[in-house]
């Protein structure tokens, strides 16, 4: 079994992929793919070793069509973030791989890990189960398919035969109408793209049953202005990893004020905290991987088995011997009435020394007050006070929605 012999079991003139207008049924898609498995103009050579074939579209349909059509040749597909991501090095695969992930893990250095059919397809029920996606469902997403968190919420949907309204640039002012057009009734966006709904639909949409998200934290304060726009759906909220798949999640009603909290695990999956550190056993992870395994994330579990989120290892620095977390200071910055979303970075200065910066985006018509800093020390140790801040109209994030880092240093440099 592969994901184009699950297409094909779909209601062949059934719409899979309206994307930017255009209708693509489950039929036209599997055809498609057959047709350009067979053309040797797109298979010339594979841009890596062995099977692995690299997919470097830039459109949603079309990554997805040369995605089947690679199964369909039995190689390798991966779908690159863009065209100049070299190989640096790939994890070991045995011969049931079906896919292959671009991923930066926690190196920031470029990997391939591989995936069976099973790491993913085994877990849809379950994923869909509780997000709610069934074969009436209408879902609305942006961005391209090589962030893993589209790919797999795609290839889910088109699983029990749900249609999907793809676009690939971020226009948030223009989605009000497709959503209209189309009749969505789920949305999922990372929380960055999604908080920035509320800000251009002129009126509610209670046709809109599901919202998902996940990648970044939210809280009860979002839930709040989503539901002034979507009074009738219900939010979940998901924590997981690329080289993990979903971890744990969280509904609307059990949020908090804390941006960290990530729920309980997802059924099958267990959730282990050591000294700060999360590890995950599972059976839905990439090849390669022996579990318990971490991504370096920090967390804590509560007394009603919860996990909350609390950074990076990488995201803890040492001031003068103390031992600082950049996301608890963002946490702080954002608890602010005047800031939206807030980065904190160590960035070193002309001197070469390292200086603690805020990249912040204030809310519309927002300034920083003469007394935002006297306030914000209140929330923070003079140690954890960042030296500068810097606003900005948005904070530049790649597609899987992770922070832009190099972006900021330019910016940062350029200031």
């Amino acid at each position: 079994m592969n994901y184009l012999e699950m297409m094909k079991k779909q209601e062949s003139a059934r719409i899979a992929l309206v994307e930017e207008g255009v209708e693509y049924s489950y039929g036209q898609i599997v055809m498609l793919s057959q047709k350009m498995s067979r053309d040797s103009t797109v298979f010339p050579s594979k841009c890596y070793p062995g099977r692995t074939h690299g997919i470097c579209r830039k459109n949603i349909a079309e990554q997805l069509i040369e995605f089947l059509a690679t199964i369909e040749r039995r190689e390798i597909p991966v779908i690159l973030p863009d065209t100049e991501w070299e190989r640096s090095e790939t994890f070991c695969r045995d011969g049931d791989a079906c896919m292959g992930v671009m991923t930066s893990g926690s190196t920031g250095e470029p990997k391939i890990w591989y995936r069976t059919y099973e790491s993913w397809a085994g877990f849809f029920e379950t994923q869909n189960h509780i997000f709610g996606i069934d074969r009436n469902t209408c879902l609305f997403a942006q961005g391209s398919l090589a962030f893993t968190g589209n790919l797999n919420m795609y290839l889910a949907v088109f699983s029990v035969g749900g249609t999907i309204i793809a676009e690939n640039k971020f226009c948030p002012r223009e989605w009000e109408g497709l959503i209209e057009q189309n009749h969505v009734n789920t949305i999922y966006l990372i929380p960055s793209k999604l908080m920035c709904i509320p800000r251009v639909l002129q009126r509610e949409h209670a046709a809109i049953r599901t919202i998902l998200s996940g990648s970044q934290g939210m809280n009860r304060e979002d839930v709040q202005k989503l539901k002034q726009c979507f009074p009738d759906a219900g939010i979940t909220l998901y924590y997981g990893a690329s080289e993990l798949s979903y971890i744990t999640y969280i509904r609307d009603t059990e949020m908090t004020e804390d941006r960290g909290l990530v729920g309980k695990p997802f059924p099958g999956v267990q959730v282990q905290v050591q000294d700060q550190q999360i590890y995950v056993t599972t059976p839905y992870s990439l090849q390669g991987i022996n579990c318990p395994y971490t991504v370096s994330d920090r967390g804590y579990l509560d007394q009603e088995n919860r996990l909350h989120f609390i950074g990076r290892s990488d995201s803890v620095v040492q001031v003068h011997g103390r031992k600082v977390s950049l996301w608890h200071i963002e946490n702080k910055l954002m608890s602010q009435p005047e800031i939206q979303s807030a980065v904190v970075l160590n960035l070193m200065d002309s001197r070469g020394n390292e200086r603690r910066v805020a990249f912040v985006v204030l809310h519309e018509q927002q300034e920083l007050s003469p007394g935002f800093m006297a306030d914000l020390r209140k929330d923070l140790a003079n140690y954890e006070m960042p030296a500068r801040i810097v606003s900005l109209p948005n904070i530049p994030r790649k597609e899987s929605g992770k922070v832009d880092t190099e972006k900021l240093q330019e910016i940062w440099r350029e200031g």
